[in-house]
């Protein structure tokens, strides 16, 4: 498979450390993931000089031009700046005829772009808006204005997830001429649900933060379409577009490492993993609000979606939480999604959702009838969500029973003001008997520090996969200083895309015999301590 990436980037800016400082660090990336071409902004023209930035962005790639192609970012100050319109002009009838918005970053309305893209719309544009830091309904109407008023402007939403994805579904049916890329759509079945409301032609391959590694690549792979419409995304789509032809060949060498990483290499490839026990250590059941947009909106037949994913992609076991009992009743939905997972008996093991808003509804008693069952292996707890924050004596029933019985509690942990990760060091030394599971490893890279700072100094912490994509932190540094029996797989199914979090896992640079204990090893092991 051939891939060519709409939304990299490369050099050193102001705000995070630098991914790629220079064009040769990017293509090493490129070639371990087998992209063979990229679109590639300057982060120098986006955090410091647009103009400048720009123009030492053409330098840095002169020597990869057949691998690497500008976008040069733009902002409204463009049109007062000397000869900057003239150059930019002159950039777009050589070919040069991509073009990124950073509005958040470089401080401006979308709308206030109008004037740039009047000088730019007969050269037939294509305009990167980066959704990442400007994922408003605000900036979406902007882009809805201008995309209206210039149907020969091509727009792509780049670096959409969960948050705000109804604002680009909205757009997508309202601009027949906006695009949607799939760096960062972690959220299941979005490719195909895309296909069939807008057509393949719409969506274009690219990739997210270097620790994303190969999470796209591998929800290509496993994506229900057909090959024809796989190429179209990877790269056939992008190069109509640009009016640029196949490549004849590919261009990415094979990386060394892959010898080393065949389950990487097989499901990349599309393939069923086999020969590997793999237990997903955060799941659920849905249904999903709250922005969420899935096609199957009823409980039992989600549960059949479900086992029919995992047997896809070679997935034995899935530890879930009741969505309506995360969202509701804990008493009736807890039994209800116990009774629901019979439907498939030996392929689901739940975790007891405790919401204190519940507290008078749950006693010792209660909590026994559920645990002597097979069905039940832990707790969840969602401090964000309920707003209780996750050191409130309101938890302590779970944590006082987890401790008598040894049992996991999987948290949701984020960096915010309800369950950073932090917020959990008075709480841990006090129950050593408890496997604190800290869902999404803290959310992004500050809630990561705290989450590696707190595995690091109490032993029965557990780092867990999903949701970790809002981080640019790389993995194999947490690995580096916890060891892998510190991780646990997870993917936070039904809602995000299991493909997506095991290719993200699967693709990190490290051989397979490194990582696979998380895969199920780690998680069996926790559980084998239960009383």
């Amino acid at each position: 498979m051939q891939y060519f990436a709409i939304n990299t980037m490369i050099g050193k800016g102001a705000y995070a450390v630098p991914e790629f400082p220079s064009a040769a660090s990017l293509l090493e990336h490129l070639d371990y993931l087998g992209i063979d071409r990229a679109i590639v902004y300057s982060v120098e023209a986006r955090d410091a000089s647009p103009y400048l930035g720009n123009q030492d962005l053409l330098k840095a790639i002169a020597p990869y031009r057949d691998r690497l192609f500008p976008a040069f970012v733009i902002t409204p100050s463009n049109t007062f700046e000397n000869g900057v319109i003239a150059w930019l002009r002159q950039q777009a009838a050589d070919g040069l005829r991509v073009f990124r918005l950073c509005p958040d970053v470089c401080r401006f309305p979308i709308r206030q772009i109008e004037r740039v893209l009047t000088e730019l719309a007969e050269f037939e544009p294509l305009l990167l808006f980066d959704s990442r830091y400007s994922g408003t309904e605000g900036s979406f109407r902007d882009i809805e204005e201008l995309a209206t008023r210039y149907p020969s402007i091509r727009a792509v939403i780049c670096q959409q997830m969960w948050g705000g994805f109804t604002n680009a579904l909205d757009l997508m049916w309202r601009c027949p001429n906006v695009y949607l890329d799939i760096s960062w759509l972690h959220m299941r079945d979005t490719i195909e649900l895309v296909r069939n409301h807008f057509g393949i032609e719409r969506l274009l391959f690219g990739i997210g933060y270097r620790s994303h590694y190969g999470a796209a690549i591998g929800a290509l792979a496993q994506a229900r379409i057909s090959p024809a419409e796989r190429e179209l995304i990877a790269h056939g789509n992008l190069e109509r577009l640009l009016n640029l032809a196949p490549l004849p060949a590919k261009l990415a060498p094979e990386h060394p490492l892959l010898e080393k990483k065949p389950l990487w290499r097989a499901f990349k490839a599309g393939k069923r993993l086999e020969n590997v026990t793999i237990y997903d250590a955060h799941g659920h059941n849905g249904p999903h609000a709250r922005g969420w947009v899935l096609e199957v909106p009823d409980t039992p037949e989600i549960m059949d979606v479900l086992v029919e994913r995992m047997n896809q992609y070679g997935v034995e076991k899935l530890f879930v939480s009741d969505g309506k009992a995360l969202f509701g009743d804990i008493l009736a939905e807890n039994r209800r999604a116990e009774l629901l997972a019979a439907r498939h008996p030996g392929r689901f093991h739940g975790y007891f959702v405790y919401n204190p808003l519940y507290a008078n509804d749950i006693n010792e008693d209660i909590l026994d009838d559920f645990f002597r069952r097979d069905y039940f292996v832990g707790f969840k707890i969602l401090p964000s969500y309920w707003q209780i924050t996750v050191d409130s004596e309101r938890f302590q029933p779970v944590w006082e029973y987890a401790e008598k019985h040894h049992l996991p509690v999987l948290i949701h942990t984020w960096n915010d003001r309800y369950c950073s990760p932090a917020m959990l060091t008075p709480v841990v030394p006090r129950y050593p008997n408890v496997k604190f599971i800290l869902g999404h490893s803290g959310g992004g890279t500050p809630g990561r520090l705290e989450a590696e700072a707190l595995a690091l100094q109490f032993p029965n912490v557990y780092l867990e996969f999903c949701g970790t994509f809002c981080s640019d932190r790389p993995w194999h540094l947490a690995i580096d200083k916890l060891g892998i029996d510190r991780f646990l797989f997870g993917s936070d199914t039904d809602a995000h895309n299991q493909a997506y979090e095991l290719a993200a896992f699967l693709s990190m640079p490290l051989p397979d015999n490194e990582l696979t204990p998380a895969l199920s090893a780690n998680i069996i092991r926790i559980l084998q301590d239960r009383r």
